[in-house]
C-alpha cells in the first residue's frame, strides 16, 4: 500500500508541476487522424479505429487511454470529416475528450494518388480530479482537504497532410491553445499546445515492403521528443516493426492484415531506464477497419 500512496502523491506532484500532455501512441502510422485533423478522409473511404493503451503496466494508477475515431471522405471525395472520442485516466485524473474535424482535399493527380489536405478541429475536453479517491494517512493536513474538481474547456486544432503512393508528410497542432485551470485560490496551466511533424516512405522489394518513418513532437515548455521507426510488410499479411523513442525506450509492434480493409495490431513499449524494473512495459491494442459507405468510396490496401 505504501507504494500505491507514493505513486499517487507523485502523480499529484507531476500534474501540479507540469501541464497535461496527450498520450504517446505507438501505432499512429495506420491512423494519423489521432494526431492530425487533415488526415480525415484523405483516402476515399470511411475508417473506424479503436485503440486501448495501458502505460507502465503493473503500477497502481498507471495511465490508461481508450480512443475511438471515425472519419470519412465526403462530397465527391473533396472533403473529409471525422469525430474523435477519448478517455485518458492517470491516477486520480480523468480526461474525456470529444472533437470534430473537417478537412479540404486538393487532388494533385487524376486518380487521387497525390493528395494535399488541410484540416481543422474543434472540441471539448473535460478535466476531472478525484481527490476524494485518495487514501491518506493523516487527514488533518489542510493541503489535502480538497474536493473533487472538474472543468470543461474548448480547444481548436489544425493540420496539413500530404500523401502519394510512396510517401507521406504531415504537420499538425491538434490542440492549439494553452488552457488554464482556476480553483478560486490559484491557477495553473492544465494543457499546453502540441505540435507534430511526421513523415514516412515506402520501399517495395516485391514480396517485402519496408516503411521507415519518423515523428517529432513538441509540447510548449517541454523538450522536443521523437520517434524513429521502421516496419516491414511480409506477403501483404503481417507488419513487423520497431521504434526508438527519445533514446530511452524501444517499441516493438506486430499487425495482422486480416483483409484489405481490416488490421489488428499490438505493440509494447519497453523503457531502457530504471522504470523497467517497476513495471511491465506499455501495451497498446488497435483495431482498424476501412469501409465503403458511399458510391464514391473505394476500399483497398493502404500502407499509411
Amino acid at each position: 500500500m505504501k507504494n500505491i500512496y507514493c505513486f499517487l502523491i507523485a502523480t499529484l506532484c507531476h500534474f501540479a508541476a507540469f501541464a497535461q500532455q496527450d498520450a504517446m501512441y505507438s501505432q499512429y502510422t495506420q491512423n494519423q487522424f489521432i494526431i492530425n485533423p487533415a488526415y480525415a478522409g484523405t483516402y476515399n473511404m470511411f475508417n473506424a479505429t479503436a485503440v486501448s493503451r495501458l502505460q507502465w503496466a503493473g503500477l497502481a494508477g498507471a495511465p490508461l487511454t481508450n480512443t475511438v475515431t471515425g472519419h470519412s471522405a465526403l462530397y465527391k471525395n473533396r472533403l473529409g470529416a471525422g469525430i474523435l472520442l477519448s478517455n485518458d485516466r492517470f491516477g486520480i485524473n480523468s480526461n474525456t475528450e470529444m472533437a470534430g474535424t473537417l478537412a479540404y482535399k486538393i487532388r494533385l493527380s487524376d486518380n487521387d494518388s497525390h493528395v494535399l489536405s488541410f484540416g481543422m478541429q474543434a472540441g471539448l475536453v473535460n478535466y476531472n480530479y478525484g481527490y476524494n479517491d485518495l487514501t491518506v494517512k493523516y487527514t488533518d493536513d489542510p493541503n489535502l482537504s480538497v474536493q473533487a474538481q472538474a472543468s470543461t474547456m474548448t480547444n481548436f486544432g489544425a493540420g496539413v497532410f500530404y500523401r502519394n503512393e510512396k510517401m507521406y508528410a504531415g504537420l499538425s497542432a491538434p490542440k492549439m491553445l494553452d488552457k488554464e485551470v482556476k480553483d478560486g485560490k490559484s491557477s495553473a496551466v492544465q494543457y499546453r499546445k502540441h505540435l507534430f511533424l511526421t513523415g514516412g516512405y515506402l520501399f517495395d522489394f516485391n514480396s517485402v515492403i519496408f516503411k521507415p518513418s519518423f515523428l517529432v513532437r513538441y509540447v510548449d515548455g517541454s523538450p522536443v521528443s521523437f520517434d524513429l521507426s521502421g516496419a516491414v510488410l511480409l506477403k501483404e499479411v503481417v507488419w513487423l516493426g520497431a521504434s526508438l523513442r527519445n533514446l530511452n525506450s524501444t517499441v516493438l509492434l506486430a499487425q495482422l492484415q486480416i483483409s484489405d480493409n481490416m488490421r489488428l495490431g499490438y505493440s509494447i513499449d519497453i523503457p531502457l531506464t530504471s522504470v523497467i524494473r517497476a513495471s511491465y512495459g506499455t501495451h497498446e491494442l488497435m483495431l482498424n477497419i476501412d469501409m465503403k459507405l458511399l458510391k464514391s468510396h473505394d476500399v483497398g490496401m493502404r500502407y499509411f
